[in-house]
C-alpha cells in the first residue's frame, strides 16, 4: 500500500512539474496622461500717421501750417498684430469757423483694394498677421481759401474697424458689407500672437508589444489646431491600437489639474463630442468633469485597432473678453491585460525546442487545465488498476 501511494505521488508531482513548464497567470496595468493646450486668438490693429519729408518717410508732426493750394503729405497706415482680419475706416472731417469742409475728393494716393460703400472704406482684401495697409497718402487744400479763414482750424479723424477673417465673409455687393456685425472694443493691450502649430500630424495611443507599456504620439493631441476663433470648429482622431500578443482592454478618462478660474471658464465656454468607433461617449463642454472615471474603449486582441474621435466647437457669439486665453485638458489612457508569463524552464524548453507552452499561445490558461486534468485521471485510473 505505502508503495502505490509513493507512486502515486510520484505522478502527481510529475504533473505539477509538467504545470511548472508552462507560466503563471499574471495581471498587468499601465497608464499614460497626454496633456492637450488650447488658446484663443485675438483681433488687433493699430494706425500711426507718417509723412514725406527730404523724400524719406517720418512719423507724422501735428499740427501743420497750411496755405491755400497746399498739398500736405499725410500717410494714415494700419498694422494687424494678430489673427487675420477684415477692415473698414471711416474719414471724417472737422471745421472750425466759416471754413469750407473737406471732403474725400480732397485726399489721394488710396490703394484699388479699397472700396466705399455708405460711410465706410472697405478694405476688400484679408489683412493677415503683421501685414500693413496705407489708407491714402496726400491731402490736398481747396485755393478758394483766402486771408479770411486765417487762423481757422480744420481736423481729419479716421476710425478704423477689424473683424476676424475665420467663419466670416463680407458682402461686397451690398451697401453694408459687414452686416449687423456689432464690433466690440479691443480689450488687451498687448500686440496679440499667432501660434503655429504642425498640421496632419497622425494622433495614436498603441500598446506596444516591444516596450509593453501605453506609448502616445505625439505629447498633445490638439497639435493638428490653430488659435481658436468664435465659430471655430476643430475635428481630429486617435488611432487606438494593440500591438502585444495578448488581449487587452484600453481604458479613457479626463483630469483638470491646476486650472485657474479664468481657463476654467474658457473651457465651460467650448464643446466637446468625443465617439469610439462611431459611438458617441461624450458631449458637453470641454472641461468634460463627467467622464474622469475610466471609460472602456474596448478589448483589443493582438494587432487590432480602433478610432477615438472628438471635436471642438468655439461659439460664434464668443466676446473679445475671451481672446488669448489658454488653457489644458489632460486625457488619460489606461491598460488592462491578463497574461500567462513562461517561467525559466519553459523559456530553457523553448529554445530546446520542446513543447513548453509559450506567451502568446491562443489559449494557455486552457491548454494548463487539460494538462492538470489529465494528469489527475492518470494518476486516478494507475492507482485503481493497482488496488
Amino acid at each position: 500500500m505505502k508503495k502505490n501511494i509513493k507512486k502515486n505521488m510520484i505522478i502527481s508531482l510529475a504533473a505539477l512539474a509538467i504545470v511548472g513548464l508552462g507560466g503563471t497567470y499574471a495581471y498587468f496595468s499601465d497608464s499614460l496622461t497626454v496633456t492637450n493646450h488650447i488658446s484663443t486668438g485675438d483681433v488687433n490693429i493699430d494706425l500711426k500717421e507718417y509723412e514725406i519729408q527730404d523724400g524719406k518717410e517720418v512719423a507724422y508732426l501735428n499740427p501743420k501750417q497750411i496755405v491755400p493750394g497746399q498739398t500736405v503729405s499725410k500717410i494714415p497706415r494700419i498694422t494687424n498684430h494678430a489673427e487675420p482680419c477684415w477692415i473698414r475706416a471711416k474719414i471724417s472731417y472737422n471745421n472750425s469757423g466759416k471754413m469750407e469742409g473737406l471732403s474725400d475728393s480732397d485726399i489721394s494716393g488710396m490703394p484699388d483694394e479699397w472700396v466705399k460703400k455708405g460711410d465706410y472704406y472697405y478694405l476688400t482684401n484679408v489683412l493677415d498677421h503683421s501685414e500693413k495697409v496705407t489708407l491714402f497718402e496726400e491731402v490736398h487744400f481747396p485755393t478758394e481759401w483766402t486771408e479770411e479763414y486765417t487762423g481757422q482750424k480744420i481736423k481729419i479723424d479716421i476710425q478704423v474697424d477689424a473683424i476676424q477673417m475665420a467663419n466670416f465673409t463680407p458682402n461686397f455687393s451690398d451697401m453694408s458689407p459687414w452686416g449687423n456685425e456689432e464690433i466690440e472694443v479691443c480689450v488687451h493691450e498687448s500686440e496679440g500672437k499667432i501660434i503655429s502649430k504642425d498640421k496632419n500630424v497622425k494622433l495614436s495611443v498603441e500598446f506596444n508589444g516591444e516596450a509593453h507599456k501605453l506609448i502616445s504620439a505625439p505629447d498633445d493631441f490638439f497639435v493638428n489646431f490653430q488659435t481658436a476663433m468664435p465659430g471655430d470648429e476643430f475635428s481630429d482622431s486617435v488611432e487606438i491600437s494593440n500591438t502585444t500578443d495578448n488581449e487587452a482592454e484600453i481604458f479613457f478618462k479626463t483630469a483638470l489639474e491646476n486650472q485657474t478660474a479664468e481657463q476654467l471658464d474658457l473651457l465651460d465656454k467650448l464643446k466637446l463630442k468625443i465617439s469610439m468607433n462611431g459611438q458617441e461617449l461624450y458631449f458637453g463642454n470641454l472641461k468634460a468633469e463627467e467622464i474622469n472615471k475610466d471609460i472602456s474603449l474596448g478589448k483589443y486582441q493582438a494587432g487590432q485597432s480602433g478610432k477615438l474621435d472628438f471635436t471642438i466647437k468655439v461659439p460664434a457669439e464668443l466676446k473679445n473678453a475671451y481672446a488669448l486665453r489658454e488653457a489644458d485638458v489632460k486625457w488619460i489612457f489606461s491598460v488592462n491585460e491578463d497574461k500567462v508569463t513562461p517561467t525559466p524552464e519553459a523559456q530553457e524548453h523553448e529554445q530546446k525546442g520542446t513543447d513548453a507552452v509559450r506567451t502568446g499561445d491562443e489559449a494557455p490558461i486552457l491548454a494548463l487545465c487539460l494538462i492538470l486534468v489529465g494528469s489527475i485521471i492518470v494518476g486516478v485510473t494507475y492507482y485503481i488498476r493497482k488496488k
